[in-house]
């Protein structure tokens, strides 16, 4: 699947991921650990969906799913 295909289906909310665009997260693991930001791009499926994460510092971050937890705005 290409990467315009993994957006456009997750857009349609047609895929099985935990997060949507613009969702608040934080990260719980890695350099970025404890970062919060919103959720800006599904970049991969497998092994574990991997998002872009637009950094609340204006940065941007990569970090999977299970990594990851919901924040409320």
């Amino acid at each position: 699947m290409t990467q315009q295909e993994i957006e456009s289906l997750w857009i349609q909310n047609a895929l099985s991921v935990a997060f949507r665009f613009s969702d608040t997260v934080r990260i719980n693991s890695g350099e970025d650990f404890g970062k919060t930001g919103r959720i800006v791009a599904l970049f991969r499926l497998d092994p574990y969906p991997t998002y872009v994460i637009e950094l609340m510092d204006g940065s941007s971050a990569v970090a999977i799913e299970p990594d990851l937890e919901s924040v409320e705005a």
